[in-house]
């Protein structure tokens, strides 16, 4: 009699059972459609818990298929339901456009391995994707595969660790000094085909709304009479389906929805924005997803239409770029450092910090709680310079005594 195989315990295993190289045991079988399966446990008894359910599966007829990657990512994102809106839409934009059609994608997941992920990185990283869009691609990725780990599909999850050696520089968040956000709505100024859109950087830089926040604005958002501004939605603009476009989405988080009041400068250059919006063609039956008569139109190419985000983002690299020109030099400059400098400001103005994450459409205090310890540090610098100019304005009132000034005894 042939001897049968047994595991590193000396436990006897049955046909179509193994032990791997890290402990935990495999099964294989040919299912109903002739195709050949496998599944994986920690323990004998745990596989063999999935042996008997596999044998009901397959006296019923039912045929338990490994799903590709594509397949298991639908999955996943089907049960996702905590995922906000815009988030849930950023993954499947990117799995649309990167994963769905890519060799790994159509690859079943109980054949993915982990240099599979890895060279797929790299590929991208090759093809001229930033490691920020990487890790949002391994978001996708990685918990849909532990997805298939949780269902005992797979044993392990490939995907764990392929990021680790991916690390980039943030974006640096700085607010603008002073002098440097003058000079930056003075330059704006100072450009003929440019300063129709003071009103728009100035509200942003007065207000920190999104720029998809700013871009999706629309007159039936703004309330002159009672002088508030309703944040409902945002205007998005990527590549779907071959082409850049514009398209409506919710706002980024529930959090979002909210109510800013308008201060007398913010009113006033509304104010101002409704001339300009006046002035301008609009194109005819313009709209996005519904949404009509943008606050902010573009003059250039588009006619009449509303603003992308890369013509905004452009403009700004235009006014950096008159450094050479200027004695007040700016730093790179983007729509989230003027939203950082508003915040700054509402916190430098003592803001209650809960009135300032509900200005600021934020979910987590600690987002706002990081920019209130950013300012209280910076007061802490310029504390001693204010403690220095008090001594000073002291001693000029104060009368100078010594031992031998006989007048001040």
């Amino acid at each position: 009699m042939a001897n049968r195989r047994k595991d590193k315990s000396g436990k006897v295993l049955r046909k179509g059972e193994s032990q791997r190289k890290d402990n935990t045991y495999m099964y294989r079988w040919v299912n109903n459609d002739g195709e050949r399966e496998c599944v994986y446990a920690r323990t004998l008894d745990s596989l063999r818990e999935l042996e008997e359910d596999i044998n009901k599966e397959m006296a019923l007829g039912i045929c338990r298929k490994a799903h590709t990657l594509n397949e298991q990512i639908e999955r996943y994102l089907k049960i996702k339901v905590n995922l906000a809106n815009s988030t849930k839409e950023n993954y499947r934009y990117y799995f649309n456009h990167v994963i769905k059609s890519s060799r790994i994608g159509q690859t079943k997941v109980t054949d993915i391995r982990k240099s599979d992920i890895l060279l797929f990185y790299n590929a991208l990283t090759e093809q001229g994707l930033s490691i920020g869009t990487i890790k949002i691609i391994h978001k996708i990725i990685r918990p849909a595969l532990q997805l298939a780990c949780d269902d005992d599909v797979i044993s392990k999850n490939p995907a764990d660790g392929c990021t680790k050696d991916y690390t980039d520089n943030p974006e640096k968040k700085y607010a603008l000094s002073f002098d440097e956000e003058e000079e930056f709505l003075t330059r704006i100024a100072m450009r003929p085909r440019m300063k129709r859109y003071y009103p728009m950087y100035a509200i942003i830089l007065k207000t920190g709304m999104r720029i998809s926040e700013a871009i999706g604005l629309t007159w039936n958002d703004i309330s002159l009479d009672k002088r508030e501004i309703n944040i409902n939605h945002q205007i998005q603009y990527r590549l779907m389906g071959g082409v850049t476009k514009l398209y409506a989405t919710d706002t980024k988080t529930s959090a979002g929805r909210r109510i800013i009041p308008m201060t007398d400068e913010v009113y006033q250059l509304f104010m101002e924005q409704r001339k300009v919006w006046l002035n301008t063609k609009k194109a005819p039956d313009f709209a996005v997803d519904g949404y009509k008569d943008f606050v902010f139109v573009s003059h250039i190419t588009i006619t009449g239409k509303c603003m992308n985000h890369n013509s905004v983002r452009r403009m700004m690299r235009t006014i950096v770029s008159m450094n050479d020109e200027r004695e007040v030099k700016l730093p790179d400059l983007s729509p989230h450092i003027l939203r950082h400098t508003a915040c700054c400001r509402f916190a430098e103005s003592g803001c209650d910090i809960k009135v300032l994450q509900y200005l600021m459409g934020q979910t987590d205090i600690k987002t706002t709680m990081r920019v209130y310890n950013h300012v209280d540090m910076e007061r802490v610098k310029r504390e001693p310079d204010r403690l220095k100019e008090l001594n000073q304005q002291s001693e000029k009132l104060t009368p100078k005594f010594t031992p031998f000034c006989r007048e001040l005894m």
